[in-house]
């Protein structure tokens, strides 16, 4: 089931790889927050934050700690999902 969000829309590469982050540190047992993935992606904060948001709504992204600072991020069952397809490509 492929989304316009990750495949065919503006933005889509960079939604793909802060999905991708946020995996792999849960995979490793570390946390994610913004300000990782907007250093790791070498990006700035407010970009960051506008493709994260739009995670968020569509739920693929939730915070564990809502009212924490920083946000801590994790990967949604449908944010899991999409996870299985892209390894599919």
């Amino acid at each position: 089931m492929k989304t316009i969000l990750f495949y065919w829309s503006k933005g889509a590469e960079t939604r793909r790889k802060i999905i991708r982050l946020i995996a792999e540190s849960e995979k490793k047992g570390e946390g994610c927050y913004l300000n990782i993935l907007a250093e790791r992606m070498k990006l700035s904060h407010v970009a960051v934050k506008k493709h994260l948001d739009l995670l968020i709504e569509e739920k693929y992204v939730g915070i564990l700690n809502p009212d924490g600072k920083p946000n801590f991020l994790t990967l949604t069952e449908k944010g899991k999902e999409i996870i299985k397809e892209f390894s599919r490509e």
